[in-house]
């Protein structure tokens, strides 16, 4: 099997994860941020991650390679239902940590950005969409002070729930990408019970934090 992936990307690392999770082997292959053909000849548009499976079938949906994996691959971990107060949490936090990381993204040394050409072309997309760098740079405490209480709320929903070690949920799916995403920027104070999920995460899904090219 083969995983084409950007390094930075949430929705990529979603597709990552259930790979270590269940230590099922794949190539990554991370992409250059500006090949459009890849991701177009795979699946019909410039989109990752696309999965393409032993029997050369594309799939193109994070969350569909996620399940396509934990169904065909040995016993299901994905055990757990989804805490819908989690979800909530990430509905709001993704409006402030985006802002933070993409940025961030941009300039740090991920493969997919290597050429510069694939830098510029990140830049400009996602300026179209954010705004402008620097802009978004300069609201960096306001942002950082917004996320960290934040956080402090989901350290509450965490207490509220059992964690079952080698089990999980497609909610712990989708938040891993988004704490990673947001390992990428300095000041970010981790309450304690986040941090450790979020170690013990990465170590289990095999997939690193940014913590150290924090910006």
């Amino acid at each position: 099997m083969k995983l084409y992936v950007y390094d930075h990307c949430p929705f990529c690392v979603r597709s990552r994860m259930i790979f270590g999770l269940k230590d099922v082997e794949c190539e990554i292959i991370v992409l250059p941020n500006d090949d459009e053909e890849t991701p177009t000849r795979l699946i019909g548009k410039k989109m990752l991650p696309v999965l393409v499976t032993e029997s050369n079938e594309a799939i193109g949906e994070s969350l569909d390679i996620v399940k396509y994996i934990d169904e065909n691959y040995g016993a299901s971990v994905l055990t757990v239902a989804d805490d819908p107060a989690i979800e909530a949490w990430m509905e709001e936090a993704t409006k402030v940590i985006y802002p933070l990381a993409i940025p961030r993204w941009a300039s740090a040394d991920f493969e997919e950005f290597r050429q510069d050409a694939a830098r510029k072309y990140f830049v400009s997309k996602k300026e179209a969409v954010f705004g402008p760098f620097p802009r978004l740079l300069e609201q960096t405490e306001t942002m950082v002070t917004e996320i960290n209480a934040k956080l402090e709320i989901l350290e509450v929903l965490f207490s509220q729930q059992e964690k079952e070690t080698g089990h999980f949920s497609l909610t712990d799916i989708r938040l891993f990408p988004l704490l990673r995403s947001l390992s990428i920027v300095k000041g970010i104070k981790w309450p304690q019970k986040i941090d450790a999920w979020r170690r013990e995460m990465a170590l289990r899904s095999q997939v690193n934090l940014n913590d150290d090219i924090a910006i």
